[in-house]
């Protein structure tokens, strides 16, 4: 039963079969489904689910305020993955505390490897074969580069040899072509910015110590409405007053950038 659920990892991360090639936007994780939701198996380095603080052993229970609880595997699957650049929120569940956070999907190609021996991609690679090389070649060049080897669904961290099987090589935009892709939300490790109120003509939200707070509106589908500036809030309770008479009723990220902290959430505009 073990090795059934650690063969199941990466397909829930990608569509089936396992090992098949695939490109799709999502945040960078392996789960597998229980009962309140998806259990995080594997946060892949270098992607925007690595940006947070979410960690192996974590089970995240709702997207956008949906949960997960009761749903199957590819249903969970279809709400974490989606258009590319698109913010999203998760809510999970991390030591028995709940936690939000902000981020936005990248583009994720994940390849079959293939070859004598593939070490860890941050590792040596003077024994990885020619044919391999060229492997990693094709799919690192332009606009991709490698940032995880996995084995079954498992972040591979040594040498693995002519015997192993189910080697996916994980790989994302790379970093400095695109605008960063990822919003964190440190509201509930670090309690730095809470977002209080979000109205048509008002954005209200309380800070743990003073300093300059910028405020950040973008649409569901990633585009920036507004940029709120205080260069003199408060600890406590603070409101910003802003025209959003013209925009459309729904669902719009607002981050709070407050003393290097970044926290975001979520929000609905009626």
């Amino acid at each position: 039963m073990k090795n059934f659920v650690k063969l199941s990892l990466l397909a829930a991360m990608v569509a089936a079969p396992v090992m098949a090639d695939e490109s799709f936007g999502g945040i960078g994780v392996t789960i597998y489904q229980i009962g309140d939701g998806v259990k995080v198996a594997e946060v892949i380095p270098g992607t925007p689910a690595a940006e947070t603080k979410l960690q192996a052993g974590d089970v995240i229970v709702a997207v956008d305020g949906v949960s997960l609880q009761g749903k199957d595997i590819e249903a969970s699957k279809d709400m974490l993955r989606g258009q590319v650049n698109k913010p999203l929120e998760i809510t999970y569940v991390s030591a028995g505390e709940t936690y939000k956070e902000t981020l936005r999907r990248t583009q994720i190609t994940v390849k079959e490897l293939e070859g004598k021996s593939v070490q860890s991609w941050y590792g040596d690679k003077s024994e990885v074969s020619s044919h391999e090389l060229e492997a990693f070649a094709s799919a690192t060049e332009s606009d991709k580069q490698l940032v995880a080897v996995l084995q079954n669904g498992n972040l591979v961290k040594e040498e693995v040899k002519a015997s192993s099987a189910g080697l996916n090589g994980i790989y994302i935009e790379r970093v400095n072509e695109f605008e960063p892709k990822v919003h964190k939300s440190n509201i509930a490790r670090t309690g730095d910015a809470t977002l209080r109120g979000f109205t048509r003509t008002a954005v209200s939200f309380g800070l743990k110590s003073s300093g300059t707070a910028v405020v950040s509106i973008l649409s569901a589908d990633g585009e920036l409405i507004a940029t709120l500036r205080a260069d003199n809030a408060k600890a406590g309770i603070n409101t910003i007053s802003w025209d959003g008479s013209q925009l459309t009723s729904g669902r719009y990220m607002v981050s709070i950038d407050h003393n290097g902290s970044v926290s975001g959430k979520m929000a609905v505009l009626k």
